[in-house]
């Protein structure tokens, strides 16, 4: 038998999870990581938060590096300061996402039942009368508003003249 008690915790601790057996300057990271997320009630943020703050701060001491510098520990609090606002940030971002499955049913005015998809209209698709009703007023119009509009829609819009503009803008007034 042995003299050993094995311990046992009840809050999710884990031996190999222990941030107290990691190597400097990992070890002082996350105790600072630690004294930011502990306003965090869900685990799964407090584990995310810890993890993006160490990380973080890591990057940052690389890029101080980097420049001959070395980040001290009050910019390292800095740091994880912004990290935690950057994250409470981004959280509240996805809370606002919100998605709707198109395969929905929803009912109309009538009280009739149709998927959501159905309700979209199709840009892509001509409205005929809208299309005949054009196509009438621009064969009645004058020959060089034709030719203005067709200028417009085939050649380069560039090469319009001030003339030509008077006329598209005076058809378009008319037409609508």
């Amino acid at each position: 038998m042995t003299t050993h008690r094995l311990c046992h915790h009840d809050d999710g601790y884990s031996q190999a999870l222990d941030y107290q057996r990691l190597p400097e300057p990992w070890r002082e990271r996350a105790k600072i990581a630690n004294n930011f997320v502990l306003a965090l009630d869900n685990q799964r943020d407090r584990e995310d938060l810890r993890h993006n703050i160490i990380v973080r701060i890591a990057e940052v001491a690389e890029e101080y590096r980097q420049q001959g510098r070395t980040l001290s520990k009050w910019g390292a609090i800095k740091v994880a300061e912004y990290t935690r606002l950057r994250f409470y940030r981004d959280k509240k971002r996805w809370k606002r996402v919100y998605s709707v499955s198109l395969n929905s049913t929803i009912k109309d005015e009538d009280g009739n039942e149709t998927e959501l998809i159905h309700t979209i209209p199709d840009n892509k698709e001509v409205d005929r009368d809208t299309w005949l009703d054009f196509k009438i007023y621009y064969q009645n119009s004058q020959q060089k508003t034709k030719r203005a509009v067709n200028k417009l829609v085939r050649e380069n819009w560039r090469n319009l003249s001030g003339y030509d503009c008077k006329l598209i803008k005076q058809f378009r007034q008319e037409y609508v």
